[in-house]
């Protein structure tokens, strides 16, 4: 079950996040002076540990300090935190608050972040503001919001589907050197998405992507070997490209991964390894991760048959617009299900919450060499 499942990761900004070795004596100084722009450095040093203990409650305490002296990008980092709940109890309608101020005067950072807070509401939120907001930053250059604004445009949310432009914000995003935005462009070429599909360009930059660490793109690129699409069928190089994704806590990757051991095809095959891989995937949301364990469950494959727990997996896998394969196996095994077995399978699925990434790995760790806030 080797399907594309491609997103963009819409990623939290905080200005200014690459801190070089600073004069924190002198910085001090100055803040201790009640200078707002010392004030926030102090405050990046600490949240960063630069030159000082990382400390985010101190880091807390000094964006707030300028940000009541309206230094725009400490009212982003404030609201960012509180959002995220660093140093503070998280309160996101104070963020949300806090973003609106800065990004009403302005702030490309504190714009993008507050577009993602309004997708993050459930519903979606408010779509066409988002996608105004998104356009105010990606004209200021911020990068990831020209990534997201593309997002919106090639899926018409809050906006006219317009693939071309799309297409226009993404080079743009790339040119800088962008790697998540080359593996957004790579899709398009991939995909057609606003330009006639170009399949060798696009494995190009999933190359170029995949290589400089991305998990989407070794992910994606993976997938291409595996199909042999654009170059020669190799399950080998597959398998290397998925273990790579798979070491960053992919779900797309993990559940790939899983479905090389099960077949056995190009590594011994390992039924209980493939068995964990789909778990650790479905506890991400993945959809086939979902299914796959499901079937695992009503077949007993390397674990105790147990229809509750298939039914479970394939409700959640089901209700996934995806969940093609979920809503067939589920359909099968409804039938040999007592009333009981349901409502139970039912109550567990209501009660599932997604599991987040492992710590430490790439995917736990928003990545934010893109952001030039």
């Amino acid at each position: 079950m080797l399907r594309l499942r491609f997103a963009v990761f819409a990623l939290l900004s905080f200005a200014g996040q690459s801190v070089l070795a600073i004069d924190i004596v002198e910085i001090r100084k100055r803040a201790e002076q009640g200078d707002a722009v010392a004030l926030f450095e102090l405050g990046k040093a600490y949240q960063t540990g630069d030159s000082v203990p990382r400390d985010q409650q101190r880091a807390f305490s000094y964006y707030e300090r300028a940000a009541e002296r309206d230094y725009w990008p400490a009212v982003n980092n404030l609201a960012a935190a509180l959002e995220r709940g660093d140093g503070v109890q998280a309160n996101t309608v104070r963020a949300e608050a806090l973003y609106e101020r800065a990004a009403a005067a302005g702030n490309m950072v504190a714009q993008y972040n507050l577009a993602t807070l309004l997708l993050k509401r459930q519903g979606g939120g408010d779509e066409a503001r988002a996608v105004a907001l998104f356009r105010k930053a990606a004209e200021q250059g911020h990068i990831n919001a020209q990534i997201g604004l593309a997002g919106m445009l090639q899926a018409g949310r809050g906006v006219t589907a317009d693939p071309g432009m799309a297409l226009d914000w993404l080079r743009k995003a790339a040119g800088t050197g962008c790697i998540p935005a080359k593996t957004a462009l790579a899709f398009a070429y991939h995909r057609g998405n606003g330009t006639p599909a170009n399949l060798p360009a696009a494995i190009a930059l999933y190359r170029e992507a995949a290589e400089a660490g991305d998990a989407t793109a070794q992910y994606n690129l993976g997938l291409r070997y595996a199909r042999g699409e654009g170059v020669v069928r190799d399950d080998g190089i597959a398998l290397g490209w998925f273990r790579k994704a798979a070491d960053q806590d992919f779900p797309h990757a993990l559940n790939a991964l899983g479905v090389l051991y099960a077949r056995g095809t190009v590594a011994p095959q390992n039924l209980a390894e493939a068995l964990r891989l789909y778990r650790l995937a479905a506890e991400r949301g993945n959809v086939d991760g979902q299914t796959n364990l499901g079937i695992a469950y009503r077949d007993g494959t390397r674990v105790k048959a147990d229809p509750v727990q298939a039914a479970m997996w394939l409700m959640l896998a089901a209700a996934q617009p995806s969940g093609e394969d979920a809503r067939k196996a589920l359909s099968g095994l409804k039938e040999k299900l007592a009333p009981n077995q349901l409502n139970t399978a039912q109550e567990m699925a209501g009660r599932w919450k997604a599991r987040p990434p492992a710590q430490g790995s790439n995917s736990a760790k928003e990545t934010r060499r893109c952001e030039n806030g």
